[in-house]
């Protein structure tokens, strides 16, 4: 079978969408099979300092998470796509915790057998976050007097960061 990140085909509008076939290969497969198959994709970080800091991000990500199923709105795929990454670099044993989880497995389940799409819903709370983010973080280094270098670098990032979220994440029907 072929890794689930080939399942992303160009549309006519640039932005990447989903191969049906693909999908519905992967929608056959079992929670197990994902699950197994998403832990061998993955390799722990030997180095124990930066295994710490990854958990330290990804535990962060799922306190982000529980926010996201009790408030509307907030999104809960996304920052567990993150805990996922970060646990990934850092611990096996956390990360099957957090895919066979009751509460979150499902979701991220859901998410690696899409082929690693976002809701659309969820790519405009993560934009509007990093623009927020952004526009905070320029005025306060403008109110500290950098002459507009520190602001042009958080400017590019906040670019190329919504356009990798826009047009380079694929997107879930």
């Amino acid at each position: 079978m072929s890794s689930m990140g080939d399942a992303v085909i160009p549309t006519s509008a640039g932005r990447p969408n989903l191969d049906p076939q693909e999908l519905l290969l992967g929608a056959l497969e079992s929670d197990e099979a994902v699950v197994t198959r998403v832990l061998a994709e993955h390799k722990p970080s030997r180095n124990p300092l930066v295994r710490g800091v990854w958990i330290v991000i990804g535990s962060l990500a799922v306190v982000f998470a529980v926010i996201g199923l009790v408030v509307p709105g907030w999104p809960t795929t996304s920052w567990l796509v993150l805990a996922a990454y970060c646990f990934a670099r850092s611990s096996q044993k956390l990360f099957r915790w957090l895919l066979t989880n009751r509460l979150f497995g499902p979701v991220l389940l859901e998410y690696y057998r899409s082929g690693k799409a976002l809701p659309f819903h969820s790519k405009m709370v993560i934009s509007a976050i990093i623009c927020v983010v952004s526009a905070v973080s320029i005025y306060g280094i403008t109110k500290a007097g950098d002459p507009g270098f520190g602001q042009a670098l958080i400017a590019v990032v906040a670019l190329v960061g919504v356009w990798w979220v826009g047009w380079k994440v694929p997107t879930v029907a």
